[in-house]
């Protein structure tokens, strides 16, 4: 009840179509991922970042606007997105791009001037140290140990659980 809302942006923000127009939501993806919009890309970059390194290039991952903190290193963070843009959105470059540079394969064990200069790892002298979520340990461990069917095709599997006795009927 009330006014009937139409498809857009909040005034504050370009529009995505004409006035005269209804968007629809293929016309906001167009709009978050207009060459000239690095938003979406920046904050794309800095997550996957953050997998790799425990930390994005701006800390505040879930604020980039005026009220989060500054990017550690801005030029990077930019080359990085239009990079992430200009190869068609693709995350498989993004992280490949990543794990072969020199920055995450730098050792994780610091020297003392290390620790005394950059406590935080903020200038990126070291490699990171960060403890994984549960996610990331659990989620490849039945591929490791042999238990994940390629095949979609087969019957499903039932698991071994402890203390439950089964019945045959």
């Amino acid at each position: 009840p009330g006014q009937e809302l139409k498809p857009g942006t909040t005034a504050c923000l370009p529009p995505l179509k004409p006035a005269k127009e209804l968007a629809s939501r293929l016309d906001l993806a167009r709009w978050l991922t207009r060459p000239d919009h690095p938003l979406t890309a920046r904050v794309a970059v800095n997550n996957i970042w953050a997998i790799f390194f425990g930390q994005g290039l701006v800390s505040s991952r879930a604020d980039f606007g005026s009220q989060g903190s500054y990017p550690t290193h801005p030029e990077l963070l930019d080359w990085l997105a239009v990079h992430f843009q200009e190869s068609g959105w693709d995350v498989k470059a993004l992280v490949k791009l990543i794990v072969s540079s020199e920055t995450y394969q730098q050792q994780s064990s610091p020297t003392v001037e290390q620790l005394l200069s950059d406590p935080q790892n903020k200038l990126l002298a070291r490699g990171p140290r960060f403890r994984l979520s549960a996610d990331h340990i659990r989620d490849p461990a039945p591929a490791h140990s042999g238990l994940v069917v390629p095949c979609t095709a087969r019957p499903p599997v039932k698991t071994y659980h402890p203390g439950v006795l089964c019945r045959q009927l």
